[in-house]
């Protein structure tokens, strides 16, 4: 009786152990996720890019002056308060991903892509030109591919698009 109750115990765990093991992700749920996220980007969407972000998302962004330079780290809100507040602050904007290298990891359960992000922005009617070395983190949360991180990286010098 105590080992069939034992068996019992050991079957219920292992059974709802792998109800939470992660998912694997693929190439294309990360690709589907940047098409979607950059399309977001370009209509100014921000709760379109929040629907794509994980629970506990959290992105570096740099701080560069002439005379430090700084990383500070934001969660999911902060992020989107930020993209929000400077969408509202420019007259025109537009979005464009470069260079796109997708790594799965050898577990299978992360991705990470690699890209050049150009940001073309027009602030009083004067046009700016931002480039950015963006590296993003990917996973399954919930059954749907999500960023769990993004790192970015403020390409300095002349950074107009050939």
């Amino acid at each position: 009786m105590i080992k069939t109750l034992i068996k019992i115990v050991i079957g219920l765990v292992l059974v709802h152990s792998n109800a939470f093991a992660a998912e694997p992700i693929t190439d294309e749920q990360i690709r589907l996720v940047i098409k979607e996220t950059d399309a977001a980007a370009n209509k100014r969407d921000v709760q379109g890019i929040g629907d794509y972000l994980a629970r506990d998302f959290y992105k570096y962004i740099e701080i560069q002056s002439d005379a430090f330079s700084e990383t500070a780290r934001i969660d999911k809100e902060q992020y989107l308060a930020l993209i929000e507040k400077g969408w509202n602050t420019i007259d025109a904007y537009s979005y464009e991903r470069l260079d796109l290298v997708i790594n799965i990891a050898p577990d299978g359960l992360s991705g990470q892509s690699n890209s050049t992000v150009v940001e073309t922005l027009t602030v009083d009617g004067k046009e700016m030109v931002s480039k950015v070395r963006e590296y993003a983190y990917y996973m399954v949360e919930e059954g749907r591919p999500v960023i769990f991180n993004i790192e970015s990286h403020t390409l300095v010098g002349d950074t107009t698009p050939e």
